[in-house]
């Protein structure tokens, strides 16, 4: 009962919220200050129902608002630094929108991601080739567009593929998480979402990768809040699919199986690509890359830890080699030898270190994975 109250109030605060901003634009400040009284009344009645932090977060906002309503259309004269403080502080209650910057190209390329020929392949004929041959695209009819999502046990090397395909196509790089998109502030989510689209929009060529999909378009129907994020999200992915050419977008997730279905259908994500653990020529090529130069045994036997590393991922098979080094690095340090590595090494590192990854974890991805190819061979009939 009390989520549904919350609900309805938050719906309210949305509606004086905007109104109030709509009559602040049109220089009616009597209207706009009315209004975000009575967005700051429901904000309050909001923190009167939660507890925790939560309460406090919506007792501090709806202070704020009253600031705001007091405040709106009025001209500070000779402010103090505090005066000046706490208008900062209602304008970017007003239009808290993030700023979002886009890293450097990454310098890491489809060569260093190990294995994985089968997505390489996928993601080449979805996100690059179109990019880098548009005019070959046209000749074929080929659809471009839409986003590709990344799914898989953690590890797997998600976000190195998205960076080697910003990489490949020399695009700015817009690396978020779900997390750093959900606000804790009515409506700022939809707005983060809107504003970070805005900014890729701007470049020449861009890639929008978000991790934790999941945590920010969980399944519609439970949560108002969410919904409205995955509303805001589906008319922004529909909005540029097909039109920029140049924008791609790239989701990662542990967790697909909890994404809203409308965010999968054609056109959106319309390509989903399992990551699974490395297998063994993979988990091969990273031990052998992480030991590079590392002084070992002379009958290191590096097929030897690919055999007892099935269940790891790619993320658990680096952490294995570095702590494989402590010991040796220890003696080396204590006598001012160079102490070698060993297979002895692994095997006591892998008496203590666990895969990330359980047996019953990896079953889940195996059946999702399985029920995707399920439709898609009954779509092809």
């Amino acid at each position: 009962m009390g989520e549904k109250n919350i609900n309805v109030l938050s719906d309210t605060f949305d509606l004086y919220m905007k109104k109030g901003k709509e009559a602040k634009a049109k220089g009616n400040f009597a209207l706009a200050k009315r209004n975000f009284l009575l967005a700051s009344e429901a904000m309050m009645q909001m923190a009167k129902l939660s507890e925790g932090s939560l309460k406090q977060v919506r007792v501090e906002r709806a202070r704020r608002l009253v600031d705001i309503a007091e405040n709106v259309g009025k001209t500070p004269v000779k402010a103090t630094k505090a005066d000046d403080k706490k208008n900062d502080a209602a304008q970017e209650e007003d239009d808290d929108i993030k700023k979002w910057q886009a890293a450097k190209i990454p310098n890491i390329s489809f060569a260093d991601v190990a294995g994985l020929e089968d997505v390489k392949k996928a993601i080449t004929i979805k996100m690059i080739n179109p990019v880098k041959y548009p005019e070959k695209y046209r000749l074929y009819g080929k659809k471009t567009g839409g986003g590709v999502l990344l799914y898989g046990p953690p590890g797997t090397g998600k976000t190195m593929i998205a960076k080697a395909i910003a990489n490949e196509v020399g695009a700015k790089f817009y690396a978020v998480k779900g997390s750093d998109i959900v606000s804790k502030w009515v409506g700022d989510s939809e707005k983060n979402i809107n504003s970070l689209f805005e900014e890729a929009n701007k470049q020449e060529r861009a890639i929008i990768f978000i991790d934790e999909m999941d945590s920010l378009i969980g399944k519609r129907g439970v949560d108002t809040h969410n919904d409205k994020r995955v509303n805001e999200f589906l008319q922004q992915i529909d909005g540029f699919s097909g039109r920029n050419p140049n924008l791609l977008l790239l989701g990662a997730t542990n967790r697909p199986w909890d994404i809203d279905s409308a965010a999968m259908r054609s056109g959106r994500f319309s390509q989903k690509i399992y990551l699974p653990l490395p297998d063994a020529a993979a988990r091969k090529f990273m031990i052998e890359k992480n030991m590079k130069g590392v002084p070992v045994a002379k009958d290191f036997d590096v097929d030897k830890v690919v055999e007892k590393t099935q269940l790891y991922s790619g993320a658990d098979i680096e952490e294995l080699c570095d702590r494989a080094k402590d010991e040796p690095l220890l003696q080396a340090i204590a006598t001012d030898k160079i102490i070698l590595v060993t297979n002895e090494d692994f095997d006591r590192v892998l008496g203590t270190f666990p895969p990330s990854v359980t047996q019953k974890e990896l079953e889940e991805f195996e059946n999702y994975n399985n029920e995707i190819d399920s439709i898609l061979k009954k779509n092809k009939k």
